[in-house]
């Protein structure tokens, strides 16, 4: 048994499900505001492109500062960083409620991606740290969909605001469940024994020269560059192109995140019986370029449609839940905080562009562009992840993931 794989008391699902909760809500600093932009531009006078910049700014910190984040949770432990995150982006929240000006709305923002940061590397090494073997494999599966299951939210709650003028409740009720949260998790999740300071930050200089991270994390960033850019314009799409309402378009959007997460819960059992990862990745990509063509192609219907975006969605839910495979590319326990924070680093990229990248597409008037960007990623995602698992071939096997470096054969 290597290092990544040391036995140890296993979490119980029920504080599996409390540190995903976080995460969700961490992520919902994001894509609580994509259903409220356009009162948040009337308020503060955003153009268009401020407007994007308003919902993008919590992925940009992510995009800039997840691997010193990373460094910091190996320094400092997942829980106390977990903690942190809570209590900073409960500030912002707060703060963005009472900004009087658009310098102070994005510092605000800013402040949140702060805190959303903290909890997506800080989540996700504890989740590594406190379960072992097919119980780990599930969790980090669960972990997958956080991203999913956080646009989902806001497309539920926040548009109920939409054009109410009640903008502030969507950040309100977001701080006072996240806080709620916080406490909970400050009473009930472990506490990680005292390391040695030089064991902590002993791997970071390991992990930023290895290059599995990096082909795991732009993996997962090509298809997050697919799954946002659709997201993002989905309900004006098929608002314009089949004439329905705003409402309808999104609840498309809803079924699709339900979707995603199906399809990244999916990952766990399938990788935990044998099935190879090698082979989940194909179905994973391939299902998003059936459902992404088809939804853009003209001529179906909107039912073909929604049907075609679900497809989409259900194979990009594959995708992510390949999550599993983060502790294989950690050198060692001791960092695989800074691990976590190099991955997510790269993977916010992919959605820190994904939007941009749609919405130009979909200006251009032509369907081939936005088809064009879910094949380019769809082939790229692919390509990096047979690179990812040839390496987890290639390492030494006799450990306690086993199932999953078999899986790469």
């Amino acid at each position: 048994m290597n290092e990544n794989t040391q036995a140890g008391p296993q979490s119980s699902w029920g504080a599996i499900l409390l540190i995903y909760a976080i995460g969700v809500l961490g992520a919902t600093s994001i894509s609580q505001v994509v259903p409220i932009v356009g009162d948040l531009g009337k308020a503060f006078h955003l153009s268009r492109p401020q407007g994007g910049w308003v919902i993008s700014t919590p992925s940009a910190v992510v995009a800039v500062g997840a691997l010193l984040f990373g460094w910091l949770v190996d320094k400092f432990g997942d829980k106390p960083m977990l903690l942190f995150g809570c209590a900073v982006l409960v500030l912002g929240d707060l703060g963005v409620t009472v900004a009087g000006s658009v310098e102070m709305l994005y510092a605000m923002r800013v402040l949140e991606g702060i805190g959303y940061v903290a909890i997506a590397v800080a989540a996700v090494t504890m989740l590594t740290r406190t379960t072992q073997g097919a119980r780990r494999t599930s969790a980090l599966t669960l972990w997958s969909s956080f991203v999913p299951m956080s646009f989902a939210l806001p497309l539920i709650l926040a548009a109920q605001l939409a054009g109410t003028g009640q903008w502030r409740w969507a950040f309100t009720g977001h701080g006072i469940a996240l806080a709620a949260l916080g406490i909970a998790a400050w009473a009930l999740l472990p506490t990680p024994a005292p390391v040695r300071t030089a064991m902590r930050t002993a791997g970071l200089a390991t992990v930023v020269r290895s290059p599995s991270p990096y082909l795991l994390g732009l993996a997962f960033a090509c298809g997050a560059f697919m799954q946002t850019g659709v997201v993002s314009t989905l309900p004006h799409m098929l608002s314009g192109r089949f004439g329905v309402s705003i409402g309808l378009a999104s609840s498309i959007g809803t079924l699709g995140m339900i979707f995603n997460t199906i399809g990244a819960l999916a990952v766990g059992p399938l990788l935990n019986r044998g099935t190879g990862a090698l082979t989940v990745s194909v179905l994973g990509v391939l299902l998003a370029l059936i459902g992404g063509i088809a939804l853009y192609v003209p001529g179906p219907a909107f039912a073909l449609a929604a049907t075609a975006s679900s497809v989409f969605f259900l194979g990009t839910g594959i995708i992510v839940g390949l999550w599993a495979l983060l502790p294989r590319v950690a050198s060692k326990p001791s960092c695989v905080g800074a691990t976590s924070g190099l991955v997510t680093q790269i993977v916010l990229w992919g959605v820190l562009f994904g939007p941009p990248a749609a919405f130009a597409a979909a200006a251009s008037g032509d369907w081939t562009r936005p088809v064009a960007n879910i094949v380019i990623g769809g082939v790229a995602c692919l390509l990096l992840l047979w690179l990812v698992i040839r390496r987890i071939r290639g390492s030494d096997t006799a450990d306690g993931t086993a199932p999953l470096v078999q899986a790469a054969h």
